[in-house]
């Protein structure tokens, strides 16, 4: 499988663009893409700046826009129906989110400059940003992991809660940082809703035996294995003055997909991407954690 991401997604937004009407569903993308699943949404948010869901609506707006705004008789509820819109009021209020007005607005007196302008993610990759576009990645061989995990599959508001019940769980178990390693697996972009991550900690089998028949059946608490094999690892420090850990956090997984991946030849496994927490008493953002 060739990791020039370019290439791989050519042939995902040429299937958009032949099913935009059809739900969208990330597994059938990631197939096309010969992506594996678990990482697409990352790497193409990292490629265009956008979630596929936001390129999505606005592949659609911009087709409802030529519509709109060459003179066709065709009734928003037509185009709504025509674009896989549930009704014409969802249409109207994606097309105006996208194209910052309103249809009716766009029919009457369109602006096109902004038009243009909205397009330019659909043509190209978006050109690097400021941030981290140079780092140090080693690849790392890892053995299979155990973890006692808690799932967050919600409001990002509503992580802290998720990360205060896991705190709780850790010290009556006396499962603290001496014990295991903590990992968060991040399933969704971070703005997501919902999003969802795993909070774990890694059980040896000494541990394990001991909680088994008490600290894991616990409500919300759950095993599963980080599977062995090798891993590129990317590390990320900070000082508490000086240094901001969700900018660093962000920008290094930016570096991971948008700049390393693509210059490599190792294939990604359909593995979530993995922080793994050193300093388990800082505290960082919602879906940032490490």
């Amino acid at each position: 499988m060739s990791h020039k991401l370019d290439q791989a997604f050519e042939k995902a937004l040429a299937y958009i663009d032949s099913n935009i009407a059809a739900p969208l569903n990330i597994d059938t993308l990631a197939t096309v893409a010969d992506l594996p699943s678990c990482h697409f949404q990352h790497l193409f948010y990292s490629l265009y700046r956008l979630s596929i869901e936001e390129y999505v609506e606005l592949l659609k707006s911009l087709q409802a826009a030529h519509q709109l705004g060459f003179g066709e008789q065709i009734s928003l509820e037509a185009i709504a129906t025509n674009l896989g819109y549930n009704n014409e009021a969802d249409f109207v209020d994606s097309f105006t989110h996208s194209i910052g007005q309103s249809p009716q607005s766009f029919r009457q007196a369109p602006d096109w400059n902004n038009f243009f302008a909205k397009q330019q993610p659909l043509k190209s990759f978006q050109s690097p940003q400021d941030g981290m576009l140079t780092a140090d990645v080693e690849i790392v061989s890892m053995d299979a992991l155990t973890l006692a995990s808690v799932t967050h599959n919600g409001p990002g508001k509503a992580m802290p809660k998720t990360i205060e019940r896991f705190i709780q769980w850790r010290q009556k178990y006396a499962v603290g940082p001496n014990v295991g390693r903590t990992f968060n697996l991040v399933h969704s972009l971070p703005q997501a809703q919902p999003y969802h991550m795993d909070i774990g900690v890694s059980l040896d089998e000494a541990t394990y035996s001991r909680l088994v028949s008490t600290g894991l059946t616990q409500e919300g608490i759950e095993t599963h294995i980080i599977v062995a094999g090798r891993y590129a690892k990317l590390s990320v420090t900070t000082d508490k003055q000086n240094s901001n850990i969700n900018a660093l956090l962000h920008a290094g997984v930016d570096y991971l997909y948008r700049i390393w991946l693509n210059e490599q030849l190792y294939s990604l496994r359909n593995s979530p991407l993995m922080f793994e927490r050193l300093n388990v008493g800082q505290v960082a953002e919602p879906g940032t954690e490490l």
